[in-house]
Parts: structure tokens; sequence; C-alpha cells
């Protein structure tokens, strides 16, 4: 009964101590909040990512077919980081099931390295 008594006391020592840690182990590092521990070929490290919500609204009163959107700053992740858009290059453009009619939007989203977010401008739109 000590035994289990001390072995339950020693667990919810840990748990408190666990929750209330602010960092996070990573490898002999600890992770301050809001970055992530990624382990590159045995190489642990902590890195700051930000994930970035955009919505493309059509204010117009005609129906959008497609948008080219410039990126400036865009450092993905790695090529799963965006969804909801097509890449070509160094642009984006929605995807080609994508029509947007008066009022409607499109949200699409990506993971960039870093704290800052990049910079997307419209530089074509085809309307019909």
């Amino acid at each position: 009964m000590k035994v289990f008594v001390a072995l339950l006391f020693a667990l919810i020592a840990v748990s408190i101590s666990s929750a209330s840690a602010n960092d996070f182990q990573c490898g002999v590092y600890r992770c301050p909040d809001m970055h992530a521990c990624v382990c590159d070929a045995g190489v642990f490290r902590c890195v700051y990512r930000s994930q970035v919500e955009v919505s493309v609204k059509n204010v117009g009163h005609r129906m959008v077919k497609d948008v080219t959107i410039g990126t400036v700053g865009m450092n993905l992740k790695d090529n799963n980081a965006i969804w909801g858009i097509s890449v070509e290059g160094r642009d984006i453009h929605l995807p080609s099931y994508v029509d947007l009619a008066p009022g409607q939007t499109h949200q699409f989203g990506y993971i960039n390295k870093g704290n800052n977010a990049a910079t997307l401008y419209v530089k074509n739109v085809k309307i019909n």
C-alpha cells in the first residue's frame, strides 16, 4: 500500500510539472511557445511557423473564373503546406473547379516558415 501511494504521488507530481511547463522538450533543447520541434537527420531544432488563412471574395457584379495571385516572401514549410489553391511557379490560382459568383468567397491556407505571412497581390482576374 505504501508503494502504491508513493507511486501515485510521483505520478501526480510529474503530471503537474509537465502541465505547468510552457516549454517542451526537443532533443536536448526546450522549445518556447509557438515553436515546433523538427528532427532533421537526427538533429533536433526549434522552428517558428506561421499558419495563414486567406479569403478571396468577389466584390464585383460578374462571375470570376480565375484569379492569379502573386507572392512575395512565401517560404512554404514543404510542398504539402498549401491547400485550397493551385500553385504554378511563384504564382497561385483559384482551383479550376472554383468560380466565384458576386459576393462569394473562397478560402485557402498555407504554412510559412518564420513569423511573417507572405505578401499576396492580385496579378490577374479572369471574368466571365
